[in-house]
């Protein structure tokens, strides 16, 4: 059977960039990085089959590992623009996680302030929030430099738990706020409860933007990050 890697060198498995932008002038601050297969399987089935066949530390972080190299040693962007790059709680968790982001800090030593590991809010992995070693190896990831983001914030339990607990860089509100965000008097009181509450430590990412009046809107709202269609489609770095 072929190890995830092969599967990368061959490229069954690949990685789509989508712009993160800066608002109200859309000026671009980074990427985040979307794992795609060439079987077009939904990826959070690609995910899920990985965690019931215990392959998901391994997708995890061959994953990282792929999308770090495509983007900090054959693209041109590593001098400016940010990458955000998910990553699963039970694989920073793992046993054989010290050692490996010991070797990604080092091979990439330059560049830790323009990564940014986000954690999802998955259920499938709530109970390792608990884990007190998640929390020390979250403030070993800071202390090397790496960015934390919380992903998804509003869908999972407990969400202002997770930020105190961690800390976050960065907050990223789910699509589904910005979604007719410019007709919803419930969303946008939602989204500017967010970002009152990100004016100190945190900066807040609205997902999913893709309607130019949504847009208006979450900029009057006083978001001042977004990502989406409208600001660019997942592709290839080559197609920005």
């Amino acid at each position: 059977m072929e190890s995830i890697a092969e599967l990368f060198e061959k490229r069954e498995y690949y990685h789509a960039f989508q712009p993160i932008c800066h608002l109200p002038e859309r000026k671009r601050i980074g990427y985040e990085v979307l794992l795609r297969s060439k079987a077009g399987v939904n990826p959070e089935i690609l995910f899920q089959l990985a965690k019931e066949r215990k392959k998901l530390r391994e997708l995890d972080t061959q994953s990282l590992h792929y999308a770090l190299s495509t983007f900090f040693h054959q693209s041109t962007k590593k001098d400016r623009d940010l990458l955000f790059v998910n990553i699963f709680p039970s694989t920073i968790t793992d046993l054989s996680f010290p050692l490996f982001i010991e070797e990604v800090s080092r091979e990439y030593s330059p560049y830790l302030e323009q990564i940014v590991l986000e954690i999802n809010e998955s259920i499938m992995e709530g109970e390792v929030w608990h884990d007190p070693i998640f929390k020390e190896r979250i403030a070993d990831l800071k202390e090397r430099g790496f960015l934390i983001a919380l992903d998804d914030v509003g869908e999972g339990m407990n969400t202002f738990r997770k930020i105190v607990d961690i800390s976050p860089d960065y907050i990223k509100i789910d699509r589904f706020f910005s979604h007719e965000l410019s007709t919803s008097t419930d969303k946008q009181e939602t989204v500017k409860l967010f970002v009152e509450f990100c004016q100190n430590d945190s900066q807040l990412i609205l997902e999913g933007v893709e309607e130019e009046e949504d847009f208006v809107c979450a900029s009057l709202l006083g978001v001042v990050i977004g990502q989406g269609y409208l600001f660019g489609k997942p592709g290839s770095l080559l197609d920005d």
